[in-house]
């Protein structure tokens, strides 16, 4: 199984375009995003939109999705992303588990999974 992984997309959607037309060149079977995705002074509305549409890709919140969501804890990255975003992507962010297991050997996480638990 090929597997390809993105991570830390902090709204950068052309960069994120750009990984996935290679990830399309060089085939994978399953997508893995694991998180950051949308925090970030770039283009978070637009980047969740492209993002909810790969609805065949694994998903998993990192700790800025936890942020955004959460005011107390929000960096200016996250007020940027928050402020930019709608019900719809803010309930697709709430959503998003902090971890899952691909497999009995394989858990997949952002950063350390002890302080995803």
């Amino acid at each position: 199984m090929r597997i390809a992984f993105v991570s830390d997309i902090h709204g950068n959607l052309p960069a994120l375009e750009a990984v996935v037309a290679d990830i399309a060149r060089r085939g994978a079977d399953l997508v893995v995003n694991l998180g950051d995705s949308l925090s970030g002074p770039l283009l978070p509305l637009e980047t969740a939109h492209f993002l909810m549409a790969r609805q065949d890709w694994l998903h998993l919140a990192g700790n800025h999705e936890r942020q955004i969501l959460h005011p107390h804890q929000r960096t200016e990255s996250d007020v940027f992303a928050h402020a930019r975003l709608g019900a719809p992507e803010l309930a697709w962010l709430a959503g998003l588990q902090p971890q899952r297991r691909l497999n009995p050997e394989v858990l997949l996480c952002h950063g350390n999974a002890a302080q995803r638990s």
